[in-house]
């Protein structure tokens, strides 16, 4: 008997609320959500909600997780429900889930959509990802084999926000990360505030400043490749100036940057791209920036 999306629930709620792990839970808890970390948080749009809070852990704290044994607590509650076939069934199953951020590729609209992580592909049963995926979006997702034949979702999925263009698809093994930098970036805190070569997103006021501050990151980063003069960064901004693709300038940025030590690192370096963007002078609006076009609704009299 193959493993079902039913014994996954099952699987899910009895590590949600055995008592047998209610000590575990409240520990890790502040764990996940950094309840320790006075910086502020703010929640991405719809990834704040109690719900999809408590569906984000309770993926986290059923596989990634370890007990003391060294068990992911998916394995105790299979170990608790099942017995014979159906346990060697459930135990492959957890022992190979993983959590990835993957391209849909293709959806039947009815229960099946496939995804794609560079040239692995998941054929994933679905039937809420087949009606509301669409070719070319993200999710990033615990994933839970049923034998080799297909995938199922775990809990706490969600669409990623953030365009994935051509360069970073074809790399996207080098971007994957775990759920607790996925929720730290969800409420606005970086891992390391040190891995950013910006802690903020900078507003400078010339294009001159913009690329002093880009190359002053590149060089303490020990990123010679990174650096470009004043004319090059011109000319790659102005040469994006009319795509129709408004993510082709950063897509093109990605692939200077290449390989980044995490999510954060990569957020920094385009936080300070789009930094020469908004102070590069635009030929159709007079020589103005985007950031003198935006002041007036920036900075209201």
């Amino acid at each position: 008997m193959a493993f079902t999306a039913s014994q996954l629930e099952d699987i899910t709620t009895w590590c949600s609320n055995s008592p047998e792990l209610a000590l575990e839970r409240k520990q890790t808890q502040r764990q996940f959500f950094g309840n320790d970390d006075e910086r502020p948080v703010k929640y991405w749009e719809g990834a704040g909600d109690p719900m999809s809070r408590e569906r984000r852990f309770i993926g986290w704290f059923s596989f990634d997780f370890r007990l003391p044994d060294d068990r992911p607590p998916a394995q105790f509650a299979t170990e608790s429900l099942y017995r014979g076939a159906e346990l060697v069934e459930a135990l492959d199953a957890v022992h190979r889930a993983r959590f990835v951020l993957a391209i849909v590729t293709s959806t039947d609209r009815k229960r099946t959509t496939f995804l794609e992580l560079e040239t692995e592909v998941f054929e994933v049963r679905n039937t809420t990802w087949a009606q509301l995926l669409t070719r070319g979006t993200a999710v990033i997702a615990h994933l839970v084999p049923v034998r080799n034949r297909y995938w199922l979702a775990g809990p706490g999925w969600l669409q990623w926000p953030i365009g994935i263009g051509p360069n970073m698809r074809g790399d996207l093994s080098k971007f994957q990360f775990d759920p607790i930098q996925l929720e730290r970036l969800m409420q606005g805190r970086a891992s390391d505030p040190t891995e950013r070569p910006a802690a903020h997103a900078p507003q400078d006021a010339t294009l001159d400043e913009a690329v002093a501050r880009f190359t002053s990151a590149a060089t303490e980063a020990g990123r010679a490749d990174l650096i470009m003069s004043l004319d090059d960064w011109r000319t790659l901004v102005l040469a994006h100036m009319g795509d129709s693709d408004p993510n082709a300038y950063f897509q093109d940025v990605m692939a200077r940057i290449g390989p980044a030590s995490s999510l954060d690192d990569l957020n920094g370096w385009l936080a300070l791209a789009n930094n020469i963007w908004n102070t590069t002078p635009q030929p159709d609006r007079s020589g103005k920036t985007a950031t003198e076009l935006s002041a007036p609704w920036r900075n209201p009299a």
